[in-house]
């Protein structure tokens, strides 16, 4: 069985950070941040570094390396998944194997595009409490897409993850991915691995540097 950490901070806390360590061992994401348009996506951008540095104890970003769909891995340290939505940046890490991790702001406006992102049997599925199984599909549905190394090249309607909710495996391309579904005020997030989860263990870094 695969354990997970998810280690997760919020925009507010890394706004009152010195975040100047992650822009010196990370030059080429603190350029990327800069060109963002807005405050919230220049510290989510900067936080996955934070938390690269802080959860997994990567010095430079020359230990990163990407796959071929721009997946991030560095070799010698835990495997890890990056999400961001709304004001949190999560890292997803197991121990060995493959992890695949997504967080999405609880938004209803993005109900309506179910019909173009699920098959029939999810849409059954979720009308039984729309809003909230929306983004339990929706954040499975990333989770292997990232787990996989796919990324948007497995189109979400050929991945059908309803064996989640009985706490079976869905697979995908021959190989099984199984998954964990959490909470926050106003978030769902989920983690993918290849291996069943045996346990989650959420940590939110709360204080600044």
């Amino acid at each position: 069985m695969r354990e997970i950490t998810i280690s997760a901070v919020r925009t507010d806390v890394l706004r009152e950070m010195d975040l100047g360590t992650v822009e010196t061992a990370m030059p080429q994401r603190a350029e990327r941040a800069r060109r963002f348009r807005f405050e919230r996506d220049r510290l989510l951008c900067l936080g996955a570094g934070y938390l690269m540095m802080q959860a997994l104890g990567i010095r430079s970003e020359s230990e990163i390396l990407l796959c071929g769909n721009g997946k991030p891995y560095a070799p010698g340290y835990p495997p890890f998944s990056i999400s961001h939505s709304g004001v949190f940046c999560i890292l997803a890490a197991g121990e060995e194997g493959t992890v695949g991790a997504d967080i999405e702001e609880i938004n209803e406006a993005h109900v309506d595009v179910a019909p173009v992102v699920y098959i029939t049997k999810e849409l059954a599925w979720m009308a039984g409490d729309p809003l909230d199984r929306f983004f339990r599909l929706w954040t499975w549905k990333e989770s292997v897409m990232k787990a996989t190394g796919l990324g948007m090249e497995l189109e979400p309607r050929s991945c059908e993850v309803l064996p989640f909710t009985r706490n079976q495996p869905v697979r995908v391309r021959g190989r099984e991915w199984h998954a964990f579904s959490g909470a926050l005020s106003g978030y769902r997030y989920s983690v993918c691995a290849d291996e069943r989860i045996g346990g989650v263990r959420f940590v939110e870094y709360r204080q600044p540097l």
